[in-house]
């Protein structure tokens, strides 16, 4: 797959080589997991899956208030958590194109998403890291992907769920890790090093925890040293010993322009 980008990248016009890239993974490992019984082997495997789309759930909306405390505390934590990784995520694909966005619509898409979600049964919806990372790599540019996605999503689970029941794990693994390494940019991070050791701490923190521990980890992490930095800078306010610019009524450092006149004291 990293080949392919490359590929895409020497030759826009076949992007649709790295775009089905992700399938043709799925469609050997899962063709190799069959006819090897991989399973026999220790490979993990998706294991059964069952056709059908997830059942309303409407009905089971429950209000009472013996009941209703706990979800209420849950969901403020976890929309929160929700919001920051998504609108993280979110503004750092668009740092590589050079684009903008806007956090209150993201905000507004989460929670038309969740909204929706919490009446046919769905987990908490928010923006993964992975999935934004291969549609990327794939070549998607707009939000029309992911209706285009949606769609698949649902005529695969409503009629060919069972053909992925062999899926190996590593399979999709290797899917995810192959578009999160084009993400990696080793020349920034190098000078991160070289200009500022904190940031490059924060920098590392939130890399290892995303990666050996969560998303979720990683963004407390890096989010917690934010702060902790924000607050030395707080206790600990730069100084300078300031002199006036003659003929004039400035004021500058004194390092920075030594034919400053010093206050006397």
């Amino acid at each position: 797959m990293r080949v392919l980008n490359l590929q895409k990248q020497k030759k826009p016009k076949l992007f649709w080589v790295s775009a089905i890239a992700p399938m043709l993974v799925v469609i050997t490992g899962c063709l190799f997991a069959y006819f090897a019984h991989a399973e026999e082997h220790g490979i993990k495997t998706v294991g059964n899956l069952n056709k059908g789309i997830n059942p309303s759930s409407l009905k089971r909306l429950n209000f009472d208030p013996e009941y209703i405390s706990a979800p209420i505390k849950a969901g403020i934590i976890t929309g929160m958590v929700a919001l920051a990784e998504g609108i993280a995520i979110g503004r750092s694909f668009a740092i590589v194109k050079n684009e903008q966005i806007d956090g209150n619509k993201e905000m507004i898409a989460f929670g038309f998403m969740n909204l929706v979600g919490s009446i046919t049964s769905c987990y908490l919806t928010t923006g993964p890291f992975s999935k934004t990372a291969v549609n990327f790599h794939a070549g998607c540019k707009t939000a029309m992907s992911n209706v285009v996605m949606a769609i698949c999503m649902m005529l695969t689970l409503l009629f060919l769920a069972p053909l992925f029941t062999h899926t190996p794990l590593v399979a999709l693994s290797a899917i995810i890790m192959s578009a999160m390494f084009g993400l990696i940019e080793y020349e920034k991070a190098y000078h991160l090093f070289k200009t500022d050791k904190y940031d490059f701490l924060i920098c590392m923190a939130a890399f290892l925890g995303v990666s050996f521990i969560s998303m979720d980890v990683g963004l407390m992490l890096s989010v917690g040293l934010a702060i902790l930095r924000a607050l030395l800078y707080v206790a600990r306010p730069a100084t300078c010993k300031l002199g006036r610019i003659e003929s004039s009524t400035l004021y500058r450092d004194l390092a920075q322009y030594p034919e400053a006149i010093g206050v006397p004291k």
